[in-house]
Parts: structure tokens; sequence; C-alpha cells
């Protein structure tokens, strides 16, 4: 399995293709990363937030803090995560979506493995030491480059 190529340089007057990742290049692509976007529903709007994340199997997890606008929209049975890259100067990009139920983790044994695993700190200042999981129902993801 290969992934998207981003290497340097554009091809001037060619044509947008835009192909559809695999499940296992999207799930690549996100252990990849560090930095996504949550989407939720508060107050009958659409909230999208920057989060650090960390994946652990076939979820995506983050710290929140314990009063924030995100814990009290968990639990939420549909939620999104959304990470990708571009290259601007290759007219080229990827973007991945993660679709499912968001909750708190609350399990003491992964709260353990969690609490264990390598991340980016949370940019947001405060104590952010509440987990929120995302469970993947649906994974999709986009490669638009220069023919």
């Amino acid at each position: 399995m290969s992934l998207p190529s981003m290497e340097t340089g554009r091809v001037v007057g060619g044509l947008h293709v835009s192909d559809e990742l695999t499940a296992q290049q999207c799930w690549q692509l996100l252990r990849s990363g560090a930095t996504g976007r949550f989407g939720f529903v508060r107050d009958g709007r659409i909230v999208i937030l920057p989060v650090n994340y960390v994946v652990d199997g076939e979820c995506v997890y983050f710290r929140t803090a314990d009063d924030g606008s995100i814990s009290e929209a968990v639990p939420a049975s549909e939620s999104s995560f959304q990470v990708d890259h571009s290259r601007t100067d290759r007219s080229e990009g990827w973007s991945v979506l993660v679709s499912g139920p968001a909750s708190r983790v609350e399990d003491p044994k992964l709260l353990t493995r969690l609490w264990g695993k390598s991340m980016a700190e949370p940019w947001a200042g405060g104590a952010r030491n509440l987990f929120i999981q995302i469970a993947a129902r649906d994974v999709t993801g986009r490669h638009v480059h220069l023919e």
C-alpha cells in the first residue's frame, strides 16, 4: 500500500484528479498526524475545534477539559473527526474523515493505556484530563492531485 505522494514541484496545466483512499490508507494517515479537528453539535449548531489526538486500534482519542464545550456535548451519537494535509505549491492534498459516536473514556484499563501513549499536549490551557473516544463507524478519505 502506498500513501499519497506529496513531493515538491508543481505540474502546470494538469487536470485535477480525486482518488478515494482505502480504509488502510486512511488509518495510516490518521496515525501519522497529531492535530485534527473534532466536529460536534452544540446548542443546535455545528462546532469544529482543533485537538491533539492519538489513534489506538480503530478509535481516535483526545484530551479535553472536564467543564468545556466538548465535555458538555459528549456523549454524542454523531460526531466527526478530520485530518488533512495540503500542498498549495502542487495544488494537491489529502483529507481523512472519521464519523461515529463520541464518548467519555471511563474504563480504567483503557485510561491507563491511553495515558501511557505518546501524544502531543493539548494546545488549550488548563487541565485536559478527560479522554474522549470517537468510535469509527465510517472512515473515508480523498487524495486530490494534478494528473
